[in-house]
């Protein structure tokens, strides 16, 4: 069943249901207009592209569309379709979140029909997905699920996930890593403490600088346009160098606990014409008096009263 085309295989069903259930509201009310029929601009376009990536199999592309369609208009309808999307590719939790905000967003505007195949999915998918409680004693530290930043701590409500195995990480400057992996069985609820210790003795070192540049700490390479990572507090070396430009040099000093950045544009390097000038003029010089000794081999006294860089020749 193609997602796109559902809710308006089922509204002639819908209207014939209107009219026999309750005759008085065919005089009043019009049948609910469609997706397709109702959003505009940039909201149909996307919606349409979305459409045919549905009809061609391509659920991730339609995802992409239907959630530039909902940015661009806020139909909540859209939800719906997202969530249909998110069924065909066995992505229940999404799903289930997806169905949630359609019921909590759309309210009283769904037809009674979607919403009773709404409830009848929220019924099924809670065998098809578990249910993830984080804590941690410490505060504003990233939580993320597979790699997803899901929030920062406290996280306030339990986290679903689809069945099977996931890593719950939670990572903050200045502490190490905390890392979990669960095995999430289907109506299950899973309770996963993270405790993050504070690193010993470190600093926390961000540098940006241009894409090709050679990042040195301490004359250690450690990067190339970036470096970020921890180093002991204490005194150390910053150089930023790249063909063509002016390197860059500076000492820092880090604190303990302390989370510095520095952001570097390099400039174009500087080239002065007179010292090459002067040079190009003293070696002359010192060229014409070489063939001068080679042509006159005579001995070179000078005068012991002679001033610097005075030379008299016989």
């Amino acid at each position: 069943m193609r997602p796109m085309k559902f809710i308006r295989r089922r509204a002639p069903i819908l209207i014939a249901l209107v009219l026999v259930a309750v005759p008085a509201l065919a005089q009043t009310r019009s049948p609910p207009t469609s997706l397709s029929q109702s959003l505009e601009g940039d909201a149909k376009a996307a919606y349409d592209s979305g459409e045919l990536l549905v009809a061609n199999g391509d659920f991730v592309g339609a995802l992409t569309k239907l959630r530039q369609a909902y940015e661009a208009s806020k139909d909540p309808r859209l939800f719906y379709e997202m969530a249909l999307c998110e069924k065909e590719l066995r992505r229940y939790a999404p799903m289930q979140s997806l169905l949630e905000r359609y019921l909590r967003d759309a309210g009283g505007s769904i037809p009674q029909d979607i919403r009773a195949a709404v409830d009848e999915a929220l019924a099924a998918i809670k065998n098809l997905v578990a249910t993830v409680t984080v804590t941690s004693i410490e505060p504003e530290a990233s939580v993320l699920v597979d790699g997803e930043v899901v929030g920062v701590t406290p996280i306030p409500a339990p986290l679903t996930v689809d069945l099977g195995r996931h890593v719950i990480v939670a990572k903050k400057a200045g502490f190490e890593t905390s890392e979990q992996t669960i095995d999430a069985l289907g109506g299950s609820a899973v309770s996963v403490a993270l405790v993050l210790i504070a690193q010993p003795h470190v600093a926390q070192l961000l540098v940006r600088s241009d894409a090709n540049a050679t990042v040195k700490i301490d004359d250690r390479v450690v990067g190339v346009g970036h470096f970020d990572g921890p180093l002991e507090p204490g005194t150390h070396g910053v150089q930023l160098t790249e063909g063509g430009k002016e390197p860059y040099r500076a000492v820092l000093e880090l604190h303990e606990g302390e989370t510095r950045m520095v952001e570097v544009t390099l400039a174009d390097q500087r080239h002065a014409p007179w010292p090459w000038v002067i040079g190009g003029a003293v070696l002359a010089a010192g060229a014409a008096v070489a063939i001068y000794f080679v042509a006159n081999p005579h001995d070179v006294t000078v005068a012991p009263d002679a001033k610097l860089g005075r030379v008299y020749l016989p």
